[in-house]
Parts: C-alpha cells; structure tokens; sequence
C-alpha cells in the first residue's frame, strides 16, 4: 500500500515561504495577505477574497518520507508566526546609529588631542605704551601740528608755544655770559701784570739789599781803621767822624733794602689774592653759561615733539590753550602692543619663561597669532590694587587667584593691522 498524499497546500510567497497559508483559518489567510499588502503596497486596500482561494498541488518538505505523517492544520497552528521583513525606514536607522557615535567618538577624540596638555584663559587683552603728552614750560599755544588717530614718528613735531618769553631770557642770559667772562678775563689779566710787577721788585729789593750789605761791610771797615789811625794821630779825628758817618749810613740803606725786599713778597702774595678772584670771576663765567644753556632749553621746550612712534589719542591741545608744566594735553599709543594673560594660579606651573603660546583675538577671529611669554608677574593681580585684600581680618572667602604673564607678538604677523590696546583675546599654552 503506498502513503497517503499530503493535502493541498498554498503556494509559497515570500511572506509564507513554508506555504502555511491553508494551515489556518480563512481569517488568518486574510489577515496575513493584508499584512503583505502593506509592506509591500501601503496605498493598496487588502482584497477578501485572497482568503477563499485554495492552493494546488501537493507539496513536500525537506525531511518527509513514506514514515511521517500527515500536517494537519492544527499541529501547525500552534507554531509561532515568523516576524515581518523590517521597512526601508528601519534599515536606516540601523546603520545610522553605528555612524553617530563614531561621529561622537572622532569628535571627542579630535577635542581631547586639541585640550590635552593645554591651559586656556579667556581673561587676556592687549597692552600698549600710553605716553601723555605734556608741556615742561608754561606758556600758550600757538599751533597743533597733528590730530587725532595720526600716525607719528619719532621727533616729529606736535605742539608749538609762544617762544617769546623764552626768547627774552635767553638774550639775557647771552649778555650776563658776556659780561662775566669780560670781567673774569681782565680779573686774570690784573692777576698776571701784578704778579709780574711783585717779581721784578722783589728782584730789585734783593739786589739793593746786596749792595747795601756790601756798603756797609766796606764801611765798616773802612771805619775801624781810621779811628785806629786817628788814636795813633796817624790820620785826623774829622776824617775818622766822616768813616764811622760812612758807615752808619751803609746800615741804614741795608735796613732799607731789607725793607724793600720784604715788601716785594708782600706783593707777590697780594698777587695770590688777585689770583684767586680771578677764579672766582671764572666760576661765575661757568654759572653764565649753565644759565644760558637753561634758557635753551627752556625754548626748545616750547618745541613739543613725538618721544616714539605712534598714534595720536585723546587730543585736548588747542591753539590759544594757556598750559602749566605737566598738564596732559594728548596720548601717544605705541604701535607695538603685548597680551597680558591672566592665568589662575593653578596653572602657574605650566608656564614658564620663553614658553610659545597661540593667542586669538576677537577682532580678527580668523586669525591666529604666534607669542611667547617674556615675563610673570611678580605678584598677583590683587596685591597691585588700590586696597589690596588683607585675609586676617574679617570673614575670609577663598577666591583663586591670576597671575598676569606678558606675551609677545611676532612682529611679523602683527605688521599691517591695526591693534589696538584693550582687545579681548584668547590665550592657549601648551605644557
């Protein structure tokens, strides 16, 4: 006896690929061709009569023989139903979501290679030299050479004052020289002709001197022999009165030639006091020409002119302004500026001396600057203030504290543009 047939079965789809559809009700025929239809046409209403439709032919599975059975309907309907294909719109979403968080780990990779090692400080901006400009003599101005966001150089004028007044004084301070040097120059000549004067008569009074006390030896002899002569009444008492007469005049004139001599050094000693006012004429020559030199530059001083480079700010000079010495009358900006950072304090150890930073400054955004830090404030920025904060008194509340590092630009890059002081910038250093 052969096997019994198996029953007609449904054709397989691709939404049945077991061919089951018979092995349920007609309802359940239905409810899987709409499930069909949706996947595969949304806009397609699902058709009744799919259901009433029976398959034909027979059908055999793998692994059935001549020693299985018949499927029944109900063995199959107890086997649960196969899930539905996933739509275009949840294939996306699968590999979508592999992509976003490879997307988030490239981008947080890509931030930590860029902050790793970093200190960052947002609490930075440009300095500059602000020189104030101002008058070292009172006076009233003439004329304003330049004005306001100019460019200057180095020695080029700016302000011109009455320099009259100056003018004045300075011809004044011309004649006091004049006249000083005149009466220290006939002070020195006085000094020279007595002192030339005293020499000569200090060499006759010696010479007198000689003579007398030559005189007076030959006197004296000439005495001691005649009165000798007249005791013995060789020679006449009158002629012995007139030798001892002879003699006692050769003393008086050698008296007086010593006199004479002992007046030509007085001279020459007067002469040292003539001397000595010379030199003080010759000081107050020296005190003329520092006057005259003062007057100078006190009208070179109404001459005001650029100390540096830069460019004009905060003008205030006017012609006809009356000024006083020190009053600031505009600024000069230098035209080199620097970036003062301030780091915190716990991060003061990643900085040192010609470390190099990359500075960004909100004005030109799409740049970035190369610097390197030249100097570290010897204090915090609080200990610089006006009160500076005294922690032993008082409630005390910890506050972190910055240190102020001086960076400098590259000149090269900074050459062309216009930087200013007091720009916001951003400060990034590398350990």
């Amino acid at each position: 006896m052969g096997s019994a047939p198996f029953p007609p079965q449904a054709p397989r789809t691709p939404f049945d690929p077991a061919g089951r559809g018979d092995r349920s009700s007609s309802g359940g025929l239905q409810q899987e061709s709409s499930v069909a239809d949706k996947f595969l046409d949304p806009d397609r209403s699902p058709d009744p009569g799919v259901g009433s439709q029976q398959p034909k032919g027979p059908r055999q599975t793998p692994g059935s023989g001549d020693d299985q059975g018949p499927l029944t309907s109900g063995s199959r309907g107890k086997q649960d139903p196969e899930p539905p294909v996933p739509s275009r719109g949840s294939r996306k979403r699968n590999w979508l979501v592999p992509l976003l968080v490879l997307g988030g780990l490239g981008a947080g990779g890509a931030w930590m290679a860029s902050h790793w090692g970093i200190e960052e400080t947002d609490n930075a901006q440009l300095q500059g030299r602000l020189t104030e400009i101002s008058s070292r003599v009172p006076g009233t101005i003439v004329r304003v050479f330049v004005d306001d966001n100019e460019e200057v150089k180095a020695g080029q004028p700016l302000i011109l004052l009455d320099d009259r007044d100056a003018g004045v004084r300075l011809y004044r301070a011309r004649a006091d020289l004049e006249q000083v040097g005149r009466e220290a120059q006939a002070m020195g000549t006085q000094a020279g002709a007595t002192l030339s004067t005293a020499r000569a008569a200090q060499g006759v009074a010696i010479a007198d001197q000689q003579a007398a006390s030559s005189e007076l030896a030959r006197s004296w002899a000439d005495a001691q022999r005649l009165v000798g002569l007249a005791q013995q009444g060789g020679v006449s008492r009158q002629e012995a009165e007139r030798a001892v007469a002879a003699w006692r005049k050769a003393q008086a004139e050698y008296t007086h030639s010593q006199a004479s001599a002992q007046s030509a050094q007085a001279r020459i000693q007067d002469v040292g006091v003539d001397r000595s006012k010379a030199q003080a004429a010759a000081a107050k020559v020296a005190q003329a020409q520092a006057a005259l030199a003062e007057a100078q530059l006190q009208l070179s001083y109404t001459r005001i002119t650029a100390p540096a480079p830069g460019r004009i700010g905060a003008r205030r000079a006017e012609p006809g302004r009356q000024v006083q010495p020190g009053q600031p009358l505009m600024t000069l900006v230098d035209t080199q500026p620097w970036v003062e950072a301030n780091f915190k304090e716990t991060q003061l150890t990643a900085l040192h001396l010609g470390q190099s930073a990359e500075v960004r400054l909100d004005a030109f955004p799409d740049r970035v600057f190369k610097g390197r830090i030249t100097g570290l404030a010897p204090a915090s920025g609080a200990r610089f203030t006006l009160l500076p904060p005294d922690n032993a008194t008082g409630n005390f509340t910890k506050v972190v504290q910055r240190i102020t590092a001086r960076i400098a630009l590259d000149p090269q890059q900074t050459k062309g543009l216009r930087l200013v002081p007091g720009l916001s910038a951003n400060v990034r250093v590398r350990r």
